[in-house]
């Protein structure tokens, strides 16, 4: 099986940008983007994330992040996932993502042929217990192979009341 990598950005200009809007992000709680590998994302490939929950008596918006090619093949992306609280419950969820209008256009932030996506998949959601979460996230496409994906994540920030 294929490893996802962490994807630590493009250049040192995309480095300073990412820092500087983190350093100003107080409501932020985790933020964290793979590399799919080759830009093929094979269906028994997970993304796993991890992070730490203190305050239990905030509310949290979670979103996907998500880039692929210009010439990625569908509208869509189906995305399963699985969240493990500290306790070991699981949370099992599936989530559409659309990328394109009805005319094909694609409907994220482009530049050089790549475009990329942050979809709010849950709003207002509360974390009942302290210590590590880890959230798992696999491609719930018919293909077996989904082409042209390069990156995938996840942003957890407390929600403005």
């Amino acid at each position: 099986m294929r490893a996802f990598k962490s994807h630590l950005g493009q250049s040192l200009i995309v480095f300073v940008i990412l820092l500087s809007f983190s350093a100003c992000d107080d409501a932020l709680l985790f933020e964290e983007n793979l590399k799919i590998a080759d830009s093929e994302w094979h269906r028994d490939e997970k993304a796993k994330f991890q992070f730490k929950v203190e305050d239990t008596t905030a509310s949290y918006d979670f979103y996907l992040n998500v880039r692929h090619g210009g010439e990625y093949p569908f509208k869509n992306l189906y995305l399963f996932t699985e969240t493990r609280s500290p306790n070991g419950l699981l949370a099992v969820d599936t989530a559409q993502m659309i990328f394109a209008d009805n005319s094909g256009r694609w409907m994220g932030k482009g530049i050089g042929g790549i475009y990329d996506y942050q979809f709010k998949f849950k709003e207002k959601i509360e974390f009942p217990l302290r210590g590590e979460y880890t959230v798992e996230i696999e491609q719930g496409m018919r293909e077996m192979v989904v082409p042209e994906l390069t990156d995938i994540g996840i942003r957890i920030e407390k929600s403005l009341e």
